[in-house]
């Protein structure tokens, strides 16, 4: 069975009914409960400012997609990383900004215009394996430039509330390479950096970078 954007798994459907319940109720990770406030408030996206700042500078990118934004809160206010203090992430990129997140419906509308660059931030590992194809292509198909993502190739701190571990889709570096050159063969001039992310047995995370007609090292 091959799903669309128009018919998309069962187990898709399902989850997005499970992170819209999180998002409005909250939800349990580890020990912790995390409130409906805060969850999937965007912090993700943290460490990753000073890189993402770079290349859309670099590229001369003036509209960006964040692709599964949740609450998207770190657009509109200040924060604080290990780095230092940031205005909100619109003024700090200083580019036009589109959210999309199915699952909060103040940004449950995909934009139809073209972006630069959109960014996909701990969001891949979420969707079911079978609907990463379609969701590969709806966003990389709305890009003029490049695309930045970041995958979890971990089990996450987080339960779904079916009691399943919120990574239903936790694969490879070697699988995840294999699908954005799939995706680079139909949309040859989109430059891809990706990001897997993955905890050692030492418990540190480290990163093995995918490099599609572009170069990581240009950013660092």
């Amino acid at each position: 069975m091959v799903y669309t954007k128009k018919n998309p798994s069962k187990e898709y459907l399902q989850n997005v009914k499970y992170y819209k319940e999180m998002h409005e109720n909250g939800f349990l990770r580890i020990d912790e409960f995390v409130s409906s406030k805060d969850a999937y408030s965007g912090i993700s996206t943290k460490p990753f400012v000073n890189i993402i700042k770079k290349i859309i500078d670099i590229n001369e990118c003036k509209s960006l997609l964040d692709y599964g934004c949740g609450k998207a809160k770190y657009y509109y206010e200040g924060f604080q990383t290990d780095k230092g203090k940031y205005p909100c992430l619109k003024d700090y990129w200083d580019i036009e900004v589109n959210l999309y997140d199915p699952c909060f419906k103040k940004y449950n509308i995909l934009t139809k215009n073209k972006v630069d660059i959109t960014i996909c931030i701990d969001v891949l590992e979420h969707i079911p394996n079978q609907d990463i194809d379609w969701i590969l292509k709806d966003f990389i198909s709305i890009t003029n430039k490049i695309v930045f993502i970041n995958v979890a190739c971990y089990k996450a701190s987080a339960t779904l509330p079916n009691g399943k571990n919120a990574h239903v889709n936790i694969q490879t570096y070697e699988w995840w390479e294999k699908k954005l050159i799939e995706c680079a063969l139909i949309f040859k001039d989109i430059k891809i950096l990706a990001f897997c992310t993955f905890i050692s047995k030492k418990n540190k995370r480290m990163i093995r970078c995918i490099e599609i007609n572009d170069s990581y090292g240009k950013y660092t």
